[in-house]
């Protein structure tokens, strides 16, 4: 299938979200279509709790009850604090929480190919190709008056922390001032200090609340691009198969927002496999005009992707310099993460706009009208010269020419 026809025909599926009945037949679609030309693919459920934003609400609400019950008592307010920042910490590490809990819990499923022939699988190292195909909602949050001041700031101050450490620092803020009340400190300057914060997790709660009961996107951009080019990219590696890297496409449900999907394909795996022979490719959004590559990314605490697929990055944008390929410090989930997080050396591909965004993401206007084909052609290409330095980087190493540190 053409690129655009994979974007056309995952906007068909109207409300794809996290553990829907849609997701599930855009999975079946995929792996139908994905597989007439390649191996048989393989259909993955696993059950999950998807709605992150809900469960930070429920969050946010557990903070701001402490908050208030802490004016009365201290005692009790500081345990509901320390229960709500204990559970904000948890969901981001592992998705496991009291929020998550008191959400509901759905089926969802990964589609895995392998894209390269069963005499190859003994190849030393193992390249994951991986995109999310389930679609976010098209909250407040996402709107333009909101991500383009946010992006203005991420750009200003490059060492910020993501979105979700500002809710854990107002927690830790009123958890902090809860214990001071506990030492019998009820002065007005203490009022006054807690004050900021509580008004701080009141807007956070509110807009995750809309965020995880507004609609679906058709997210034809993000991330309907990304599963096109991951799927390119299986195309043509199948046709010209890596030296050094057997490749495996893993196209990833409940993936928008928090990576379930990877996560669980990566568990599964655990003890069948190395980590330290896998490199995993996550391709984001690829429907604006500038490819980049992640060099952070992370709600919480950002974390660094590989520093040899960086380098490798560089290099390419040092010398390719007509792709006008750029560096990106993302403060969100994009599809490698959840493989940084193990300690898998990954990376993610995609392209933005000026200002750093994903123009029409999480929007109802996220469409397959407004994508332009050549972002797609363009980060494909990005993706293949990427490929090609990291199979000639492990053909290196295991000559034993280069450092095994990544």
């Amino acid at each position: 299938m053409e690129a655009i026809e994979i974007v056309e025909g995952l906007a068909g599926f109207a409300g794809r979200g996290a553990g829907t009945d849609a997701e599930r037949r855009a999975a079946t679609w995929l792996a139908a279509e994905l597989s007439r030309e390649r191996r048989d693919a393989t259909i993955e459920t696993f059950w999950c709790r998807p709605n992150w934003a809900l469960a930070h609400a429920l969050h946010g609400a557990l903070a701001l009850v402490g908050s208030l019950v802490s004016l009365a008592s201290p005692i009790a307010g500081v345990a509901i604090l320390a229960v709500a920042l204990v559970s904000i910490l948890a969901d981001s590490l592992t998705g496991l929480s009291v929020g998550r809990r008191l959400t509901r819990e759905h089926a969802s499923q990964n589609v895995v190919i392998s894209a390269t022939p069963a005499a190859e699988d003994e190849k030393p190292m193992r390249l994951v190709l991986t995109a999310n195909y389930d679609a976010g909602r098209a909250g407040l949050v996402y709107r333009d008056a909101f991500r383009r001041p946010a992006a203005s700031l991420r750009r200003a101050t490059k060492a910020a922390p993501g979105w979700l450490a500002w809710l854990a620092i107002a927690t830790a803020w009123l958890l902090a001032i809860a214990i001071v009340r506990l030492t019998g400190h009820t002065s007005g300057a203490i009022g006054a200090l807690q004050l900021p914060p509580t008004v701080g997790v009141l807007l956070g709660a509110a807009l995750l609340l809309d965020l995880g009961t507004a609609h679906w996107s058709p997210a034809a951009a993000d991330n309907a691009t990304g599963v096109a080019v991951a799927a390119a990219l299986a195309d043509a590696l199948e046709a010209t198969p890596p030296q050094h890297l057997a490749v495996e496409l893993v196209i990833t449900g409940a993936g928008d927002g928090d990576g379930t999907g990877l996560r669980r394909y990566l568990g599964s795996r655990r003890h069948g496999r190395s980590p330290g022979n896998t490199v995993v490719l996550g391709i984001a959004a690829c429907a604006d005009p500038e490819p980049h590559w992640w060099v952070s990314d992370g709600p919480l605490i950002p974390l660094r992707y590989a520093r040899t697929l960086r380098d490798l990055a560089e290099r390419l944008a040092a010398e390719e310099p007509y792709l006008d390929l750029r560096p990106h410090r993302g403060r969100g989930t994009t599809p490698a993460l959840p493989a940084r997080a193990a300690g898998i050396p990954a990376i993610t591909l995609g392209t933005l706009d000026r200002r750093g965004l994903c123009a029409r993401s999480h929007q109802p206007t996220d469409t397959p009208t407004a994508i332009d084909g050549d972002a797609l052609e363009a980060e494909l290409q990005f993706a293949l010269l990427m490929i090609d330095a990291v199979d000639a980087a492990v053909g290196e190493l295991q000559a034993g020419r280069i450092p095994t540190s990544a």
